[in-house]
């Protein structure tokens, strides 16, 4: 009779078993999982959302019979040490005995009745957890594999709780809160500060001085504001590079030439996907742009000459790993002075305490530019301008145990199912001459 009550009415459950302080999302949760079969949580950074879902699980498994409850998330350190570390804390400090055998990640109160923690990407992994009362919670679920969410839903649970920070929007947690079929729950930092100011301090949740300190840190349009204190989906991802609006503003710029400084720059493709992309820039504004899909060496080093004597352009600048290390000799053998970019991860940055190489430290000062609006993209056509646009802002970057920025590859880009940024490099290597020119303040040595 007890299992029934407390499968019926969540918080008796939660008096019985702990009478702690749950504050009002929290209790908002765990109604929300007993009334629908799927249920979608985006959250702050410190409000207890690994909390209640610890509850959850040992709710859900304690008052129906027989039940399994599945927990998985990314890594197995996050498994380890966040819910399962809450759930044993619960277990340990229950008012009413519970029983059965607690493990690392495994709770077994009879073989059929149990909760397993999984974090894997092997899909066979996640298959033949069937029961007439199965939960699936799904933690940090930004980061789970998509075909970890289709293996889940071929379980048919009875319920799923898919919870975590909205750091990007993209992906299968994103995609939950655009599906009728999902409940949706936002948690914002503030409502949590604002809930315990009128009730109660609860230990361990989040402060108004660190919202403070976050918002002088970030500033509060800033992705990290938006996702870990506002718990609200940003524009881009906390690791995208460029936003969006600042592309939109750079296209409606229209700026004077200050600096009459020409430069065509070139980032060299062969055969495959890649696209051999050349762009004429001057000063900070982008005038002309050529795309050339499968072309040999010889005809990209054709074209680069012509568009450089016929531009009059003051700087050359050229990708010189792989295959445009070809044309660069072609280009030197005509007398023609090239700048050479090294665009590949091995190159130095010029401030290497800052930067893990060459090409993110001209990336990142690209970015920085993008955002104070002064590039003018106004000529640009729409289609180069779209290409330019998803490219960049597709771009995301990690911070190494150092402190120096690190942009991410061409491969690490295509392994996330995006097109090599040809046009994005050639952007950049424009950047890249327009500093060394102004740097010496000379222009390149041209033989004409």
């Amino acid at each position: 009779m007890a299992q029934k009550n407390w499968a019926r009415d969540p918080s008796l459950f939660l008096r019985q078993y702990w009478n702690d302080i749950n504050w009002s999302k929290q209790i908002e949760v765990i109604n929300a999982v007993k009334d629908y079969p799927k249920v979608a949580v985006k959250s702050a950074n410190t409000v207890g959302k690994s909390h209640i879902a610890a509850k959850i699980a040992l709710w859900f498994l304690i008052s129906h019979y027989p039940s399994k409850v599945i927990i998985t998330a990314p890594t197995f350190t996050q498994l380890e040490e966040i819910v399962w570390k809450e759930i044993a804390t619960l277990y340990n400090k229950s008012k009413i005995v519970i029983g059965g055998e607690l493990l690392n990640t495994e709770l077994k109160l009879e073989s059929d009745w149990f909760a397993l923690g999984i974090s894997t990407n092997e899909v066979n992994r996640m298959q033949g957890f069937h029961s007439p009362y199965l939960l699936v919670i799904i933690d940090e679920a930004l980061g789970v594999d998509p075909m970890i969410w289709e293996a889940i839903e071929g379980l048919h649970p009875y319920r799923i709780l898919a919870i975590g920070n909205p750091l990007s929007p993209e992906g299968e947690f994103f995609k939950c809160f655009s599906n009728p079929a999902w409940h949706k729950i936002g948690i914002s930092a503030l409502d949590c500060v604002r809930w315990q100011q009128q009730y109660s301090k609860i230990p361990g949740l989040v402060t108004l001085e660190w919202c403070e300190e976050r918002a002088t840190e970030w500033g509060i349009k800033s992705p990290l504001y938006q996702s870990r204190v506002l718990g609200e989906f940003p524009q881009e991802g906390s690791d995208t590079l460029v936003h969006l609006n600042w592309m939109d503003k750079c296209r409606t710029n229209k700026i004077d030439i200050e600096y009459d400084f020409k430069i065509v720059a070139c980032d060299v493709a062969r055969y495959g996907e890649d696209k051999t992309t050349v762009i004429k820039r001057n000063d900070h504004k982008i005038y002309g742009c050529e795309i050339k899909e499968k072309i040999p060496t010889t005809m990209t080093a054709g074209i680069v000459k012509r568009a450089y004597e016929k531009e009059d352009a003051d700087s050359l600048v050229v990708d010189d790993d792989g295959v445009g290390g070809g044309v660069t000799d072609m280009l030197r053998e005509q007398h023609i002075g090239v700048l050479a970019f090294k665009n590949g991860s091995k190159a130095k940055a010029i401030d290497h305490n800052h930067y893990v190489n060459l090409k993110s430290q001209f990336y990142h000062i690209v970015a920085k530019k993008l955002e104070q609006g002064l590039y003018d993209l106004s000529e640009m056509s729409q289609l180069h301008f779209e290409m330019l646009k998803n490219q960049l802002c597709a771009t995301k970057y990690i911070i190494d145990s150092m402190g120096r920025m690190k942009v991410e590859s061409k491969d690490d880009m295509k392994a996330r199912g995006l097109v090599s940024p040809d046009l994005g490099d050639a952007f950049v290597m424009a950047e890249y001459a327009y500093y060394m020119g102004r740097q010496g303040d000379i222009k390149e040595v041209r033989w004409r």
